[in-house]
């Protein structure tokens, strides 16, 4: 039998297309105006839907089940999420600070300054990581949809591809950090950097997401009806 609930839900996924659909035309005509010289500063067409009603004549078969739906715990990923960028981040450092020791090294005492203070300042390497935590952080919460299986479970390939974008955009580049490697005369010291943390990466998500799951089952009130 259908469920209420389906036959709901099926009609706002097709609002939501046929909004999509709309746009996409819209943005389609772009071309059209840009030829012609006198609509070149035109407004693109804007399609919205507002409300609907909808009047669905349907009879109720049977009222007494329950089924089994599941749901995104949001404070259960929050922490999760919270937990993954804290630990990442102090992997990605202990996996690079031994390479950037090894630039500081060759370079004048004055010029590797930053580099060696990340190393032997307890409190600049504490900071820096909390730093580099909340850009991880802040960039799975933006991909949540990328991060989590069908199942509930945590994707481990996009997980450690976006960390590792992180930390090319602030760890790698980071200005002070980027100035010396490029002066470096190891030309694969980059090369090697990335690999070391993409190594710590892969190693340390797999016990940091081991049996995690963040869908959490709800038992709710099903009606069969026939439409």
């Amino acid at each position: 039998m259908a469920q209420l609930s389906t036959i709901i839900s099926s009609i706002l996924r097709d609002m939501v297309f046929a909004q999509h659909q709309a746009n996409m035309y819209a943005i389609s005509l772009k071309d059209v105006y840009s030829k012609n010289g006198r609509l070149d500063n035109f407004s693109l067409p804007a399609v919205a839907l507002g409300e609907m009603d909808l009047s669905i004549q349907y009879g109720i078969t049977d009222s007494s089940s329950e089924v089994e739906q599941y749901e995104i715990n949001y404070p259960a990923l929050r922490d999760i999420v919270k937990g993954i960028a804290k630990s990442c981040a102090k992997l990605l450092l202990d996996s690079t600070i031994p390479i950037f020791s090894e630039v500081a090294t060759a370079k004048d005492s004055n010029e590797a300054t930053p580099l060696l203070t990340l190393k032997e300042d307890k409190r600049t390497r504490r900071d820096f990581s909390t730093f580099l935590s909340r850009k991880i952080q802040k960039a799975l919460q933006k991909e949540t949809t990328a991060i989590i299986n069908e199942d509930g479970t945590i994707n481990e390939q996009n997980l450690a591809r976006i960390i590792l974008n992180v930390a090319d955009d602030f760890l790698l580049n980071h200005q002070e950090i980027r100035d010396l490697l490029d002066k470096s005369t190891n030309s694969f010291c980059d090369e090697k950097a990335k690999t070391a943390m993409k190594a710590a990466i892969d190693q340390g998500l797999a016990a940091l997401i081991q049996d995690v799951n963040i869908y959490r089952k709800r038992l709710v009130p099903s009606v069969d009806v026939c439409v």
